[in-house]
């Protein structure tokens, strides 16, 4: 009775609040706030284009990261606690955090992670709060109320009364919601009295309350023990006008069930329905949930038998199973999971369900023996027959070793497989101590021994030794094979870039390193330690394994092992090449220093005296072009010599027969023979040897005693005395021993070598005819591939034929060159048929070369001297020619390519303003690659005039991005000590509009600096001590306010020499000033006081219009957008696009509309304004209404052309997004998709089985495949082989390709397809598996559609494991093939390809 008397008096506290009662529900506006407020928070998160450096990449991936917190909380209704570790340590690391961004982020630390403990979910939005006020972002009530409520749902301990004060202390004033949620606080400890004086202080202050206010009273009743109270609450709310609410009955059920008041909770849920209070699933399940946790499980099944499973029954459903897990309530949550509904799998088949519990279960530390019991259950009952594995997953991951263990030996016991990378996050999450013990568990518990992978990537990191001969210890102790050991450790030291204890260790140790995993670490390593001499240690170490591994399965091929007088078999021959690709990679990767680090690493390798092959010397020298200097050609050829021997290595026991000097192989022999032994191999040794040594009076002296000796010398032996005489330059004797060559043996040839460079020898001599006549003699009758012909060989023969050339005997050398070819000496390339145009380009004999060119280019495909040849023709003007000569080229290298080739010419010669019209062909289309190329050349080469040129040439192209040519130009001037006009070009780029890079600023500020001249910019703040990072934002702060100074100062100008004083700026150059500085409210001050006669163009208001929206201030980026638009002009157009994206993002359709209104159809092509439109539907919650506008303007076509102007609209893009995000809507969407179809227009229908067959729906996309797609001409189905490729689905490329076979589709395309299986299976190392694709392939579509590049994958992959790849990887397609697809076809690129005259 006193309770409720207690309850009447706090009525007077609500009887004159009537008129404040605030009545809408807890349901609008507190406890689904978040899940169920419009429009989408994420809109204010949104990413933008990145178009210079002020792109903040923090704010973009932390904007990335909130919108998907967001969208998980209104989608699946929870989170994960890492989602939100990695938003705090994005927060931490870019120390940055909008006011928006934090509330979002603290709010999410309550019932949101369902996962986690609540003492985990406090502590994480205590870390949070701590980091967020310890970067000084701002915060108002609306977090202090967000951070309340989160210790709320976590019953975390506070005391209201600090928690007002600390908010007080902050000069915050708190609110309405503030207050209810300290009497919530109050309640919850069951603090009726707390509660009250919060009540008496709201009423002083005439604060409204609503129904949480009671709900809280109910909780505080309930929790004194009070339920007659809690209940009377009840009575209290119709007196103070407000009716109780399923939320009210909610909270009053659960205090019934808090306390075992099983009568009262039935009667209670029975006057629900007469009163026509609906309870929800949600509500329902929260009473059941109390029940359980407070020890009253047993009538759990009276709550849920009152179940509807409405829809997002299971989301629900899904969050109380969470947590009932963490309360130890398993059994309980068994039962909640069994009443969940499960979807069908294609093919009819319920799916499985209750992996997340199964993953909680192991989480949660729950006992295994629980744990297993839970997982036969659910198997036995079909609810997931692979309950067993997820556990096992979920405890590896976790790293519980105690769950993790016996899981797996349960696995075992049934007989699944354990494999190697179950232990991965073991090894990762135990401590360094117990990685061994792992380690040997995984050998004697279940017999698998670690693999190199295991080793290298995953037992070393974590063992945290820095030693690493002990790291090599303990692994051997553990029972790790030496060979692995070995060689993990090294490619370990090799990534933590310590590449001179990898040399130690591989010199310590003989192993086998496969090449393709070391390559890549050891290059990076050199890149990091410029350790080049430690370098060529690894690469000599390499390849003795490799010759280690080949000499060993050698042996194991053939037992019977040659005899210790006979020579071991070399194994180079049979082995690939791995020093040369290393170098070639090398080259590759020191792009910048490129012929220096060459150098280095070529001369280590002929200290070493190890050798590359042709081929490879040859790419690396096609590789290098231009940059090829006469040393490296020097080394090259001592490396594909063959006379290079590999140097002892310490300790390395026998020494082979071919690493012996000439006079150890004659003491050798006289050993071998005093004993009586046959000493027949050791003498062919003596006479390789001497050979070697080209020591010709000591090889005719050995051949002579071994004559003697009565040694049948084979006449292999003469024929090389032959080439030593020639290269003593004695032609008598060479041509006297090969007279009786010849006489012995009519049929007798030399090699092609050999004959070269005898000829040559006669050539130099004058001894045309019989030069000729010895090539004749000994041609052969198959021409020598260019992979076989040595780089020596074919330098001998590019310097005959270019020794003639420079004599002006055009004769002599075509006569030459058709008999190198008749004989079938040389095949030939664009290198050796240079000379062919050289020899006229002396005489300067243009139409002759211009004629030489044509035959090259009809006969050989070829196009040698082009650029030589093109540059005559530009400075005498000669525009009949030039276009002969781009006619040429087009044909072979495409329209595009021979334009740029043009350009380039052009600017070489001065002549920009030609190359400035070729640049400025419609149609023609970008290529960064070739003018980056070409920016590269001219700085290697010291050529400046062509780099400025090339900015002359440039000049508001705004396809073109010029910050890489103002850079080179940059560096050149540097390396030219250009300084003034280095810091010219400063001026240059702000007068052009061109916004300088961080790179760019950096390095002329250290050039200024080293010379002594200040720095008249904002050094970037990368180049700043982090004591002093203030004082660039403080100088960027004041740029306006000194712009705006009247009168202004003058300014002395950073000077070398005397520089005039700066006039005063004008509004455009203080707007340009401004922007520069990221200030946009200067920029709009300095736009609204523009003179009439001043103007800003459209560069300018577009930059306006970016830092706008970069600042979240889109409606001042509106106004100025649609002020271009009502002057027929738009913003460039990756800011349009990139504010068309921020307005999209935000779901804003009236502006998009309004925007739309004013573009016609080209220009929505070109901002992909469509799918742009469909993205703000989307947003905005509308997906469905943008679909039902679609098929009403389809439903209104009358002509087949009506129907295909409205597929050309058609947001393909956009579509993707709806079925992604709105997989309800598939229904709908496939009808509008047949209403399409019915006119002929599939792409549509195509986006839908992309969606379908992406998502692993093989059977509805079968069908649509069958009905509408498999006789269609073209498909778009790259994003499925990208996901394909993302994901290594092999699964999906198959299907991809099962459908695509005998479809009408280009073979061309059902190869891309196969390419993406072949590349899957090859990135797997499933060899054998890409092979036999590829087999299957070929029967489908000719090997040329087959992508080149994953056969030249699956070809490398093949041959480092030793096997023949049986394929002939066809030649890479020349542009002229290529060029209806790669190049322009606008009819203005061709009239420029056909008149090249009006250039000039």
């Amino acid at each position: 009775m006193a309770s409720i008397l207690r309850t009447g008096k706090l009525l007077r506290y609500f009887a004159g609040f009537t008129r404040n009662v605030v009545v809408n529900s807890v349901r609008d506006c507190e406890s689904s706030n978040l899940l169920q407020s419009a429009p989408c928070m994420c809109g204010q998160f949104q990413n933008g284009f990145a178009s210079n450096a002020a792109a903040s990449k923090a704010e973009v991936t932390l904007d990335r990261q909130i919108r998907r917190l967001d969208q998980d909380a209104r989608r699946i209704g929870r989170i994960s606690r890492r989602d939100l570790e990695e938003v705090l340590d994005e927060i931490r690391t870019h120390r940055t955090a909008t006011s928006s961004q934090s509330l979002l982020v603290i709010r999410c630390c309550g019932n949101l992670v369902p996962e986690e403990q609540p003492e985990v979910r406090t502590a994480l939005v205590q870390e949070i709060w701590k980091t967020l006020n310890a970067l000084n972002v701002p915060m108002d009530i609306s977090h202090y109320n967000a951070l309340l409520r989160v210790y709320l749902e976590n019953e975390h301990q506070f005391a209201p009364t600090d928690f007002l004060a600390e908010i007080e202390a902050k000069g915050i004033e708190p609110n309405r919601v503030t207050y209810q949620r300290l009497i919530a606080r109050y309640c919850q400890q069951g603090d009726i009295e707390g509660a009250t004086r919060i009540l008496e202080y709201m009423r002083g202050k005439n604060l409204p309350v609503n129904e949480n206010v009671f709900n809280s009273l109910i909780l505080g009743h309930s929790q004194a023990n009070d339920l007659e109270s809690a209940k009377g609450i009840l009575g209290v709310m119709k007196q103070a006008g407000l009716e109780p609410t399923a939320d009210t009955y909610t909270t009053l059920l659960c205090a019934f069930a808090r306390h075992g008041d099983i009568e009262a909770l039935q009667s209670t849920l029975a006057e629900c329905e007469p009163k026509e209070i609906i309870l929800l699933d949600k509500d329902l399940l929260d009473i059941a949930y109390t029940l359980a946790v407070h020890g009253n499980g047993e009538h759990v099944d009276a709550v849920l038998s009152k179940l509807r499973i409405s829809p997002g029954f299971n989301q629900d459903a899904v969050n109380i199973i969470l947590r009932l897990v963490n309360k130890g309530q398993e059994d309980v949550a068994l039962k909640l999971l069994r009443l969940m509904p499960r979807s069908s799998r294609v093919n009819g088949e319920p799916t499985d369900v209750g992996a997340f519990f199964i993953r909680q279960l192991v989480k949660a530390n729950r006992p295994v023996e629980k744990i297993l019991s839970i997982c036969r259950t659910l198997q036995s009952e079909g609810l997931n027959p692979k309950a067993l594995t997820i556990a096992t997953e979920a405890g590896l991951t976790n790293g519980v070793m105690n769950n993790a263990l016996p899981l797996l030996h349960e696995m075992k016991n049934l007989g699944l497989p354990i494999r190697q990378h179950y232990f991965w996050p073991l090894f990762c999450s135990v401590d360094s101590n117990q990685v061994l013990d792992v380690v040997r568990r995984m050998q004697q518990d279940f017999a698998l021994n670690p693999n190199s992978e295991t080793v290298r990537d995953y037992i070393i990191p974590n063992l945290k030794e820095k030693n690493w001969d002990r790291v090599v210890t303990v692994l051997r102790d553990a029972g790790v094979p030496n060979s692995t050991a070995v060689s993990s450790a090294v490619y370990a030291a090799l990534t933590t870039h310590q590449i001179a204890d990898a040399a130690k260790i591989m010199e310590q140790n003989r192993a086998y390193y496969m090449p393709l995993i070391f390559r890549q670490p050891l290059i990076l390593a050199l890149a990091h330690t410029n350790d080049f001499a430690s370098f060529i240690r690894c690469v000599r170490q390499m390849h003795e394994g490799l010759q280690l591994r080949a000499s060993r399965e050698a042996n194991e091929e053939a037992p019977e092992a040659a005899t210790d007088a006979e020579a071991p078999a070399t194994p180079e021959r049979q082995t690939p090449d791995v020093v040369g690709q290393i170098v070639y990679d090398a080259a590759i990767y020191f792009r910048r220093e490129r012929v220096l680090t060459v150098e280095k690493i070529l001369q280590g390798l002929v200290n070493q005296g190890l050798s590359l092959s042709s081929a490879k010397a040859t790419a690396l020298s096609e590789l290098l072009g231009s940059e090829m200097t006469p040393k490296i050609n020097e080394q090259l050829g001592k490396l594909t010599s063959g006379e290079l021997e590999p140097i002892p290595l310490p300790n390395s026991g026998k020494r082979s027969l071919g690493t012996l000097t000439i006079d150890e192989l004659e003491r050798f022999i006289k050993n071998v023979e005093a004993k009586g032994e046959n000493s027949n191999n050791i003498k062919r040794q003596l006479l390789n040897a001497c050979f070697r040594s080209q020591n010709l009076e000591k090889t005719l002296q050995v051949i002579e005693r071994l004559e003697k000796d009565a040694f049948q010398i084979p006449i292999g032996i003469y024929a090389q005395l032959v080439d030593l005489y020639t290269h003593h330059k004695r032609t008598s004797d060479a041509l006297a021993q090969y007279t009786k060559l010849r006489t012995a043996d009519a049929n007798f040839k030399l090699d092609n070598y050999k004959t070269v460079r005898l000829a040559d020898l006669l050539l130099q001599e004058e001894r045309v005819d019989e030069a000729l006549q010895l090539l004749k003699e000994n041609q052969k009758e198959v021409a020598v591939e260019a992979s076989e012909g040595s780089f020596n060989y074919v330098s001998t023969v590019w310097r005959i034929l270019n020794s003639i050339a420079e004599t002006g005997n055009a004769e002599r050398l075509k006569v030459v060159f058709d008999a190198l070819v008749a004989g079938n000496y040389v095949v030939p390339t664009n290198v050796l048929l240079g000379p062919l145009i050289k020899v006229h380009l002396s005489r300067d004999d243009i139409p002759k070369a211009i004629d030489a060119f044509e035959q090259i280019c009809q006969q050989y495909k070829a196009t040698p001297w082009k650029n030589e040849l093109a540059c005559r023709l530009i400075q005498k003007e000669d525009a009949a020619n030039l276009q002969r000569l781009t006619d040429l080229s087009t044909s072979i290298h495409g329209e595009v390519n021979s334009l740029y080739d043009l350009v380039f010419s052009f600017v070489e010669c001065g002549r920009v303003r030609q190359a400035r019209k070729i640049l400025e062909t419609p149609g023609l289309r970008t290529r960064p690659q070739r003018i980056s190329n070409a920016c590269d050349r001219y700085k290697n080469e010291g050529m400046l005039q062509p780099l400025e040129g090339l900015i002359e040439a440039t000049k508001d192209l705004g396809h073109i991005d010029r910050n890489k040519i103002y850079y080179t130009l940059l560096l050149s001037y540097d390396k030219a000590d250009e300084t003034e006009k280095a810091l010219g070009l400063w001026t240059k780029m702000q007068e052009e509009g061109v916004t300088p890079t961080d790179a760019f600023l950096l390095k002329l500020a250290e050039l200024l600096k080293r010379k002594n001249i200040e720095v008249p910019f904002v050094v970037p703040e990368t180049q700043q001590p982090k004591s002093k990072r203030s004082k660039p934002a403080k100088t960027e702060a004041k740029v306006a306010e000194q712009v705006v100074q009247s009168p202004p100062e003058p300014k002395v100008e950073p000077k070398a020499k005397a520089a005039p004083a700066v006039k005063p700026v004008s509004n455009i150059a203080g707007f340009r000033r401004a922007i520069q500085a990221n200030d946009p409210d200067a920029a709009i001050s300095f736009k609204e006081r523009v003179l009439s006669g001043d103007k800003f163009n459209v560069l300018d208001t577009s930059r306006l219009i970016e830092l706008l929206v970069r600042a979240d201030r889109l409606s001042e980026a509106t106004k100025y957008v649609e002020e271009l638009l009502a002057e027929k002009q738009h913003p460039q157009p990756k800011i349009f696009k990139f504010y068309l994206n921020k307005i999209a993002s935000s779901g804003d359709l009236e502006v998009m509309q309004r925007i739309g209104q004013q573009l016609n159809d080209e220009q929505k092509r070109l901002v992909s304004f469509d799918n742009r439109y469909c993205h703000a539907y989307i947003v905005a919650g509308k997906a469905e209404q943008f679909l039902k506008q679609l098929s009403t303007e389809i439903e209104a076509v009358k002509s087949s052309e009506e129907a295909g102007k409205l597929a050309e609209k058609f947001p393909r893009g956009g579509a993707v997004g709806i079925l992604d995000k709105h997989p309800e809507l598939i229904a709908q969407y496939e009808a509008l998709a047949e209403k399409y179809a019915a006119h002929n227009q599939l792409g549509p229908m195509n986006v839908l089985w992309m969606h379908l067959i992406s998502n692993g729906q093989e059977v509805a996309s079968k069908q649509i495949w069958d009905k509408h797609l498999s006789s269609a001409p073209r498909l778009m189905f790259q994003r499925v082989l990208q996901t394909a490729r993302e994901q290594q689905d092999e699964k999906l490329a198959s299907t991809v390709i099962s459908q695509l076979r005998g479809s009408k589709i280009s073979e061309g395309a059902i190869g891309n397809a196969y390419s993406c299986l072949i590349d899957i299976q090859t990135s797997k190392g499933n060899t054998d598996k890409a092979l036999e694709v590829l087999a299957n392939a070929i029967k489908d579509v000719s090997l040329e559609n087959i992508n080149r590049t994953a056969l030249l994958r699956l070809k490398q992959a093949v041959e480092e494991k030793s096997q023949q790849f049986p394929y002939t990887v066809p030649e890479k397609r020349t542009k002229a093939e290529d060029s209806s697809s790669s190049s322009s076809s606008s009819s203005s690129v061709q009239a420029d390809l056909q008149c090249i005259s009006h250039l000039f």
